[in-house]
């Protein structure tokens, strides 16, 4: 058999096959079956990112992580909704669509990939979204943004900002001062390669740098997102580390390494890097994504979700390698700022796994209320088999932290719910009076639906039910953009 004219075929591996399975189909779809009736509020665009392979990989073990941006949008008009799926052309989706076949090798690892191509940038650009002075980026952290038509997703191309970007990345979690307009981020790994140094970048709502300054961590570390509150910028740098040398041997770039301390680094936002200070955690935990940052007083609390284990569905425990994944909790880290450092006080302030964390972000870096996060309720149906992310939600959940109250959404049998996002019913509405956004994998009829449902009354069940006619890949994180914000 001529082997050049043997067919793209996906390997047998969890990544690759059932609902995990690539989708890979860019298109529109005009006026999508709605079941009830959108709220008049809900007048903008939703997007958010995704991770689809476009070919088999070069290696069969290939993670979740590893597939190709690939953005969906659902715009929302006069109660009507439409759909629009588009890859975004990195460096690395045009050469492999040129070859026809995979390039580039495992996850941030150039060492398997390709020889022609292992100076080129692997960026994939698959994690989230951001919208930047009316400019809407598709973000990976571990490549630089590639900007991209808020219209149709066409892709215009990668950005250093005019030149002020210095780093080889960016951060694929940005925060938005919402009294400011400020965007703050930053970016490690700054080199494409591992290392200690932190980038740390003010931007204002022009899109202009305002401050770009580096500081070193006390190891290098997986730093996917952080935390700001109105005077301080915090950084958990926790024990899922990488070490060149095993990188260059073929290894993941991430090890899970529990001998570790975790710390904290606290900057203030008015006195930059130079006044950083460090706050040792008492135990080797994990931040996975966070709720928020605040102020009470001389304390700064940092609400978010934290594991006691590595991201180990992904990436593997350097001294256990039969170790298993633990689930996050919601935890309240409170960092004293009146002494001269020392540790974190910790509470478990959610009593329930959960992660995808969402807040109404008009209200970001103060106290909020109201917190949202994708989750699973074993007293509302059934645990679904562990896929590529690990176990699948069944569930969003909503804690209003006043009432002391949990409340939840069942998605139903055989279904998935995704990463919820919170869009307020006015821009003056009281927080958390708003509709929640999430999009659903309905795994029996291979197929996707937009759920909405009333943020603060969430066991009523949806208010609006988008059917998509198809199947569109698990995603990440998305961002809702109002019509008159575009």
């Amino acid at each position: 058999m001529n082997n050049n004219r043997v067919g793209m075929q996906f390997p047998n591996e969890l990544t690759f096959k059932g609902y995990a399975a690539p989708v890979r189909i860019e298109g529109h779809v005009h006026d999508l079956e709605v079941i009830g009736c959108i709220p008049p509020e809900l007048e903008g665009t939703y997007y958010r990112n995704s991770a689809d392979h476009t070919y088999s990989p070069l290696h069969s073990n290939d993670i979740f992580l590893n597939g190709d941006g690939m953005v969906h949008m659902v715009r929302f008009e006069q109660g009507h909704a439409d759909l629009t799926t588009r890859f975004v052309r990195t460096k690395k989706f045009e050469l492999e669509r040129q070859a026809r076949r995979a390039l580039f090798g495992s996850y941030r690892n150039p060492f398997t990939s390709s020889e022609a191509v292992r100076e080129e940038d692997h960026n994939t650009a698959n994690t989230s979204v951001m919208l930047l002075n009316k400019k809407l980026y598709a973000l990976k952290e571990s490549g630089r943004p590639y900007e991209i038509h808020p219209d149709d997703l066409t892709t215009i191309g990668e950005t250093d900002f005019d030149g002020q970007l210095t780093s080889q990345t960016f951060t694929a979690h940005p925060k938005f001062d919402p009294k400011t307009g400020e965007c703050i981020a930053f970016a490690y790994n700054c080199e494409g390669v591992a290392s200690d140094e932190i980038e740390v970048y003010i931007i204002n709502k022009e899109g202009k740098f305002t401050s770009s300054e580096r500081f070193k961590a006390p190891y290098c570390s997986m730093v996917h997102d952080f935390l700001v509150s109105e005077n301080y910028i915090a950084f958990v740098i926790c024990p899922m580390v990488c070490d060149w040398d095993r990188v260059k041997k073929g290894e993941p770039y991430w090890h899970w390494d529990s001998s570790k301390t975790t710390h904290v680094g606290v900057i203030p936002r008015d006195r930059g890097v130079k006044a950083i200070r460090w706050f040792n955690v008492n135990k080797s935990v994990m931040q996975t994504h966070t709720f928020n940052a605040w102020e009470d007083g001389s304390k700064l609390i940092l609400d978010q979700f934290v594991t006691e284990s590595g991201w180990l569905s992904q990436f593997p425990d350097i001294h256990n390698p039969d170790a298993h994944e633990l689930p996050p909790f919601g935890e309240r880290w409170i960092v004293d700022l009146s002494g001269d450092g020392g540790s974190v006080e910790i509470k478990r302030f959610i009593n329930h796994i959960g992660e995808m964390p969402v807040i109404d972000a008009r209200f970001a870096m103060c106290r909020t209320r109201h917190f949202w996060f994708g989750t699973s309720n074993k007293e509302l149906g059934p645990m679904l088999e562990p896929g590529p992310k690990g176990p699948p939600f069944t569930c969003l959940g909503h804690f209003d932290e006043q009432e002391n109250k949990l409340d939840f959404y069942y998605a139903g049998p055989n279904s998935a719910p995704e990463e919820p996002c919170f869009v307020p019913r006015s821009s003056d509405a009281e927080e958390g009076d708003g509709w929640l956004l999430s999009m659903v994998g309905r795994r029996d009829e291979n197929r996707t639906d937009l759920v909405i449902l009333d943020a603060r009354n969430l066991s009523q069940g949806p208010v609006a039910i988008v059917k998509f006619p198809c199947r569109v890949h698990e995603g990440f994180h998305g961002i809702w953009v109002p019509s008159t914000q575009k």
